[in-house]
C-alpha cells in the first residue's frame, strides 16, 4: 500500500477488501514478513520508490498504485492496473482533479497571482503533486522553477496543512485528497479557495504482478467486481461503492499526456 495513511487507518479503509479477496478468491494476503493480513494488521506501506521496486522485483503481488506510478509500470512490463473505485449503478469511475489551491484570506485571486512565490509541490514522482503541475502549469502561466519557487512539501496533506497555516502561499494538490482531509475534519474547507482545476485524472488504482498466474488473476478481479465498499470506505470515498474495470488508454488519458510531456521535458534537458 502507498504510504498515504498509516497502518492502522491503512487497514480500517481496506482491511474488509483485503478479507473479502481472502474468503471470495481463496487467497491467502500476507506481508512482506509471511504475516496473513487475517489475522495481522501489519500491512505494508511503503513510500514510491520502495512500492515500485516492490513489484518489479515480484517481492509484491497486489499493491495500490498512485496514479502516476502507473505509465512507469506499464513500460517496465506490468500489467496496467485492472480495478479503480466506482459507481456500480452510473458505471463512473472515481477520479481527481489536479487544483491549485490558496486561503481564502490571501491576496491571490488568479494563477498568474502567484508568479515569483512559492508553491508547495509534494514529491518528485508524485502525478498531480509534481509531474502534472510541471506539465499543466505553464499554459496557466506558471512555470515551475520560472515563474514560481518549488518547495516540496513531501506529502498532500502536508501540503494542504502548509497551505492553512500559512508556510506556503499556495500548493498544487489532488483533490481527492484535499476533500477526504475536509470529510475527516483535518482541514476546513471554507478556510482554502480553489484557484484553478485540470480535467480528471484516474485515481489510485490496484495492480497486480507479472508473475501472478491467470487463475489467480481472474479470481482476484472476479472477487474485486464483486465487493461492496465498507461503510467507512464509502465516507471516504462518496459516491463510489464497488470496484470497476479499466479500460487503461481511455481511462489513463491524462495521466498518460502527463507522462509523455514530463518524458520530453526530460529527454531536452
Amino acid at each position: 500500500m502507498p504510504k498515504t495513511y498509516d497502518k492502522s487507518e491503512t487497514m480500517g479503509l481496506w482491511g474488509d477488501y483485503f478479507l473479502h479477496l481472502a474468503r471470495c478468491a481463496n487467497v491467502d494476503i500476507q506481508n512482506q514478513l509471511g504475516e496473513s493480513l487475517e489475522r495481522s494488521a501489519n500491512v505494508d506501506i511503503f513510500p514510491e520508490k520502495e512500492l515500485v521496486d516492490s513489484l518489479l522485483s515480484g517481492r509484491a503481488q497486489l499493491a495500490q498504485v498512485n496514479p502516476g506510478l502507473v505509465p512507469r509500470l506499464v513500460a517496465a512490463g506490468q500489467p496496467a492496473p485492472f480495478a479503480v473505485p466506482g459507481n456500480k449503478a452510473s458505471n463512473k469511475p472515481n477520479s481527481y482533479h489536479l487544483i491549485l489551491i490558496t486561503r481564502v484570506d490571501s491576496p491571490y485571486r488568479t494563477p498568474k497571482d502567484l508568479v515569483g512565490k512559492k508553491i508547495a509541490h509534494t514529491t518528485p514522482t508524485s502525478n498531480s503533486g509534481n509531474l502534472a503541475p510541471r506539465a499543466l502549469f505553464p499554459a496557466i502561466g506558471l512555470e515551475p522553477e520560472k515563474n514560481y519557487e518549488v518547495v516540496f512539501s513531501n506529502g498532500h496533506e502536508r501540503s494542504v496543512s502548509g497551505v492553512m497555516y500559512g508556510f506556503y502561499p499556495a500548493a498544487a494538490v489532488a483533490s481527492d485528497l484535499y476533500g477526504r482531509m475536509v470529510v475527516k475534519g483535518d482541514v476546513k474547507g471554507s478556510s482554502l479557495r480553489t484557484l484553478w482545476e485540470s480535467p480528471p485524472f484516474m485515481t489510485e488504482t490496484w495492480t497486480m504482478g507479472k508473475d501472478v498466474s491467470p487463475d489467480v488473476q481472474a479470481r482476484v478481479k472476479r472477487c474485486s467486481y464483486g465487493y461492496n465498499f465498507s461503510p467507512r470506505l464509502r465516507t471516504l470515498l462518496p459516491g463510489n461503492d464497488t470496484f470497476l474495470p479499466i479500460n487503461y488508454e481511455r481511462d489513463f488519458a491524462t495521466v498518460l499526456e502527463v507522462h509523455r510531456k514530463t518524458e520530453q521535458a526530460r529527454a531536452s534537458k
